[in-house]
Parts: C-alpha cells; structure tokens; sequence
C-alpha cells in the first residue's frame, strides 16, 4: 500500500514538475476565422440616422504586418424609405488590433472606414455617404470583439493556459498563451 502511495505522489510530482517546465504554446488565428466572426456580427442591418439601413455581408480581411492593422472589405447593401432602388457596393474598413487578456479577446480599435462605394451613386450622393458613413462608422466599430480564445486552447495536455501576446502578421494573428503557474 506504502509503495503505491508513493508511486502516485512521484507520478504526481513528475507531472506537476512537467507543467512548470512547459513552454508559451502558439495558437494561430486566420483571416477567414476573422471574417467569419464579422459576417456573423454584422449580420443584422446597421441602422444609421434612423435613416439608412446598412446590411454588410462576406468579409475579406487581410492583416499587415508593418503596420499591425486589419482591413476588411465588404458587401453592402444601403436601404432606406428615402430611396427608390435598394444601393449596393462595397465598404473598406482598417484598424488596429488589440488583444485583451483580461477577456481572452481580439478587438478591433482605431476603425477607420477607408471607402464607401455604392454602384450606380453619382459622385456626389456617394461622396455624402461617404462622409456620413466614415464619421458615424468609425464611432460604432470601435472595440468591436473579432475574436474569442477558445476554451479548448486554454487547456491543453492537462495544463491551463492563460493568454500572454498576439502578433500580428501577413498570414492572420499569432496568439501566446503561457502556463498558469
């Protein structure tokens, strides 16, 4: 009985020793997991002035690395009782990632909409939308979550992990995550 007493406790402590020696593991995050995430947050229609009915739909993200920031295009489809042919086009949207430890979250900080094109607007109905959309946008994108780590990548082989870091890079977002200790 004493000699399985204390093949447990050496076993235990063999594995406790194990999990302090363990290193930063990486989990990596892809544009299209990003866009993902958008398309489901922007899946309801954005409401803008009480006006306008804004739908965004299949994001293409890219990431650059120089610069730390995302940029996103996307389908839009303007509506609005002001108009009488539903508008559609693309909007471009960059910003800064952030990644929040305390929450295990990406966010999207310092958004920008860099284009607003509607197909078929003349130059001046497009250059008001544009000017409404970067100045209303912007204020409603911002600390958008693009990201949630997921549970399964903050235990691993029976050690819990807590997040550290994310690196931006061409390719998506690279996540630290250390050992809890």
């Amino acid at each position: 009985m004493k000699n399985k007493v204390f093949i447990i406790i050496v076993v235990l402590l063999t594995l406790c020793g194990c999990a302090t020696l363990m290193g930063d593991r990486q989990v990596n995050v892809t544009g299209d997991q990003i866009a993902q995430k958008l398309n489901e947050k922007m899946a309801l229609p954005i409401q803008l002035l009480k006006v306008f009915d804004v739908n965004l739909s299949n994001s293409l993200v890219t990431f650059d690395k120089a610069t730390g920031r995302m940029t996103t295009t996307m389908d839009t489809k303007l509506t609005s009782q002001l108009l009488d042919k539903n508008l559609t086009g693309k909007l471009g949207i960059s910003g800064k990632l952030r990644f929040d430890a305390a929450t295990s979250t990406v966010v999207l900080d310092e958004p920008k909409i860099e284009s607003f094109n509607l197909d078929g607007a003349g130059g001046k109905y497009n250059e008001l939308i544009n000017a409404l959309t970067k100045t209303v946008g912007g204020q409603m994108l911002s600390g958008l979550t693009l990201y949630t780590v997921k549970p399964e990548d903050l235990k691993f082989g029976g050690i819990n992990y807590t997040p550290k870091d994310m690196l931006v890079t061409d390719k998506g977002l690279q996540l630290t995550l250390t050992p809890q200790r």
